[in-house]
Parts: structure tokens; sequence; C-alpha cells
């Protein structure tokens, strides 16, 4: 009985790590190589997001209606200004930011509008360790149009 219970407690102590080590951020060549688990959604000159395959959710809809998606993302954020160096050593990376976002689109008329509401859950060095980010949070909502469009074409009902 004694062995059935050590090995009960060693499985729960394990349980945490498990779920600690799968949520790891990727590294930013993970996100670059990967495109199966890792897909973009958003560029601009200043970042690349990524949106991560597997936390792709579309939120039921009524016929006629446009779905909320929610989706992890991971923004790569360029350092700036960009040196020839950073180029050239593939250090073009400042930052990786996690994100848990919703984003959805309503039709009025003929006109849709795109609104996303972005969580900020960490900051990362391109290679995966925590960090403190120094820049400012930018709202999104230019990317908004995009990064629907992107999630659309990729996510399925989750019902």
């Amino acid at each position: 009985m004694n062995k059935k219970l050590a090995a009960l407690a060693m499985a729960c102590a394990l349980v945490p790590a498990v779920a600690m080590a799968s949520d790891k951020p990727p590294t930013s060549d993970k996100m670059v190589n990967d495109y199966n688990k890792y897909m973009v959604v958003y560029t601009s000159p200043t970042e690349r997001i990524y949106a991560d395959a597997d936390t792709i959710e579309r939120d039921p809809a009524s016929a006629g209606e446009l779905p909320v998606i929610r989706a992890t993302l991971y923004a790569e954020i360029y350092k700036s200004p960009m040196t020839w160096p950073d180029y050239g050593n593939y250090k073009m990376v400042d930052y990786i930011l996690r994100y848990d976002t919703a984003v959805g689109a309503d039709q009025y008329g003929s006109v849709i509008r795109y609104k996303i509401l972005n969580k900020l859950e960490g900051a990362f060095t391109p290679d995966g360790k925590a960090a403190a980010y120094n820049g400012t949070i930018k709202e999104g909502a230019n990317e908004a149009e995009e990064i629907y469009m992107s999630l659309y074409r990729v996510s399925k009902n989750s019902y």
C-alpha cells in the first residue's frame, strides 16, 4: 500500500512540472521554423505576430453573424534602430510578447468593424527567457482586421 501511495504522490508532484514545461514560451527560432504550430497573422516594420495554432478557437455564431475568435498570440518586437550586425547575426528580435487575444467583427450595413482585445501575459527574450519589457504596449486597433481575417481562415468552430 505504501508503494501505491508513493507512486501517486510522485505522479501528483510531476503534474505541475509538466504543466509549467508546456507553458514555456517558444523561442523566436521555433516560431519561424514551426509553420504548423505558429502561423504568421500580422507583420509590420516593427513586429511580426504569430498565432499558436493549438489555441485558436472560434466562438459559436448565429447564421449571418461573425464569430469572436480567441487565440494566444506572440509578437516579436524588432530592435529599433536596426543595425547591420542585427541583420547579419540574426539578432533582429528584441522581445517576444505573449497575449491572450479575442478579436471580433460586426457588420453595420455594408461596413465591417473589427475589435481586438489583448491581455499581455508575459514578455520574453528571443530565446524564451522571462524579461521585463520596457517598451510601450500599443492598442492593436490597426491590426484587428488583418488578424481577424488570418485567424478566421485557420479557425474552426469550437462547438
